[in-house]
């Protein structure tokens, strides 16, 4: 039998994992040249799924697809523009300059004028220090009623009205939505929790959360805790948001309603060869799928909670009132195919040595020694905040970035603690931290090489002056800069995407599963230099 062929059984965090005896030996290799503290390829750590998904999906594929189209899908917005990818449509995050800033805890911009520039960068020590770079949303408007047939809900106050400079900016910086199926808490502040109740994103604590199941003679409002799903617990978070997508009152129930009169996609192009909607792609029209959302929930979820029978108030079918649990956890399914798992390291970690630079790999050793960048960023996932490092205490920190009164965080703590971000493909997903005040990998290295900017009294005690030398500093950068996976730079699949028009953005086109041309990969925000301080 061949050596890359033969399977062992080796225990890792309390799994079994199959893995070839070659990965095995470089697995070992990396702990004698990284150190004991030294993480595995990402492909060893298993993409966690919640262990009563089959009670609610019949079909994982057909639930990745639907999951797919509706992230995509611009027509979710209550003005027909915003989709969840138009603030994650670059490497999982926005990079939009214009109108993108939310003006901080003294509600003054300070002087900070649109578009930002790097010479905006970094906010400290500037006088808009307190101001955030977030994401762009929707004008402030009121939901008035579902507008079947059409992509625009009308409003009392015309939510249509797309006035230049009028679309809120959210108060947190857009974190990467991939990697956030290994999240064992989402959002920043760790309120998408673990257990998705199929409606809201507070977990089990909420008691008000219900879905629909139907038992052959009528429709009952069931609770249920399908677990570890907490990407499906944040994705129905914006959806419904007055300030990220949608006007003020719309319920998922009067989304469902409005999407099932609407052909999929059907403002946006859809490559004939995309790694998993292209078998759907209208290629006649040049726009949107060929099948609806009904059939593609169908598909993906079981007969008990697809009826068209009417809930018992005649408001909605069971279709409509459900429409959150099939959100979520199709979203949630897309998410989990979301792995960037062919990094550089990941290919060290699997015995390929010239896979790191020399640099890259003195990095290492800063990164898991002097740099105390392993306290936070732990594990394969390289943060301390997914479900298999969730024991670690340092899934959020309060790293001295802001003064903890601006922005109180994880509750009910209320420290000033943020759920600590992954860093693999970190080159490409700047600006930094909850504030998006640092444009720079440099000028991150630089900010915990000082200690943080404020000290806190609940700042981390991690975050302390490290005394790194100026080589030290560059070979962590370097270092990061191994943590890209190419598919995720150049849109390769599964980081293949439909069209999308983004407000105040860029008109992406249609990407298939071959990925973006030679030449036109995604760049860093600004397409700042990595390595400027």
């Amino acid at each position: 039998m061949r050596l890359q062929n033969t399977v062992m059984k080796v225990i890792l965090a309390g799994s079994i994992l199959a893995l070839p005896l070659t990965m095995i030996g470089a697995v070992r290799d990396a702990h004698s040249r990284g150190g004991d503290e030294a993480p595995p390829s990402l492909k060893t750590v298993p993409v966690p799924l919640p262990t009563n998904l089959s009670d609610f999906v019949k079909d994982n594929d057909a639930a990745i697809r639907l999951g797919k189209a509706l992230f995509w899908d611009m027509q979710i917005g209550g003005d027909g523009k915003v989709a969840c990818a138009t603030c994650h449509y670059s490497s999982g995050i926005d990079t939009r300059r214009e109108h993108t800033v939310n003006p901080g805890a003294d509600r003054s911009m300070n002087g900070l004028t649109s578009p930002l520039t790097t010479a905006h960068f970094p906010f400290v020590g500037k006088p808009w220090a307190d101001n955030i770079v977030g994401a762009q949303g929707v004008a402030p408007r009121v939901f008035h009623e579902v507008n079947v047939f059409a992509p625009t809900d009308p409003e009392v106050d015309d939510c249509n009205g797309d006035v230049n400079g009028m679309r809120q900016v959210t108060g947190r910086n857009t974190p990467s939505m991939i990697m956030a199926i290994f999240n064992r808490d989402n959002f920043w502040d760790g309120r998408a929790k673990r257990e998705f109740n199929g409606a809201t994103p507070g977990g089990d604590a909420d008691a008000t959360a219900h879905i629909w199941t139907y038992d052959g003679t009528g429709l009952h409002q069931t609770r249920v805790s399908i677990a570890p799903a907490s990407q499906a617990s944040q994705e129905v978070g914006p959806p419904n948001s007055p300030v990220e997508m949608s006007c003020a009152g719309r319920t998922f129930s009067d989304l469902g309603r409005k999407m099932y009169s609407l052909t999929p996609l059907a403002k946006q192009a859809v490559a004939a060869d995309d790694s998993v909607l292209g078998p759907l792609s209208d290629t006649a029209d040049g726009k949107g799928l060929t099948t609806t959302y009904s059939d593609m929930i169908r598909a993906a979820f079981h007969e008990h909670l697809t009826s068209d029978h009417l809930l018992p108030d005649g408001s909605y079918t069971q279709l409509e009132a459900n429409f959150s649990l099939f959100w979520g956890l199709a979203v949630m399914m897309y998410g989990s195919t979301l792995i960037p798992d062919q990094a550089p390291y990941d290919m060290y970690q699997e015995g390929q040595a010239n896979a790191l630079t020399r640099q890259q790999k003195d990095g290492l050793a800063v990164f898991l020694g002097d740099g105390r960048c392993a306290q936070c960023h732990g594990g394969s996932e390289f943060t301390n905040a997914t479900i298999q490092n969730s024991g670690n205490e340092r899934a959020f920190t309060n790293s001295g970035v802001r003064p903890t009164v601006e922005d109180l965080g994880r509750l009910p703590e209320a420290k000033g603690k943020f759920k600590v971000p992954t860093l693999r493909n970190v080159e490409l997903t700047g600006p930094y931290f909850h504030t998006g005040g640092y444009l720079t990998l440099r000028q991150v290295v630089e900010f915990y090489n000082r200690g943080g900017d404020f000290n806190n009294k609940e700042k981390d005690s991690q975050i302390r002056k490290l005394g790194l030398s100026e080589a030290q500093k560059n070979a962590l950068v370097a270092f990061m800069l191994a943590l890209t996976d190419e598919r995720v730079r150049y849109e390769k699949a599964p980081f293949d995407h439909p069209a999308l028009d983004v407000p105040e953005g860029p008109s992406l086109p249609a990407v298939g599963a071959g990925g973006r041309s030679a030449g036109n990969a995604l760049k860093p925000f600004l397409n700042a230099n990595p390595f400027q301080p």
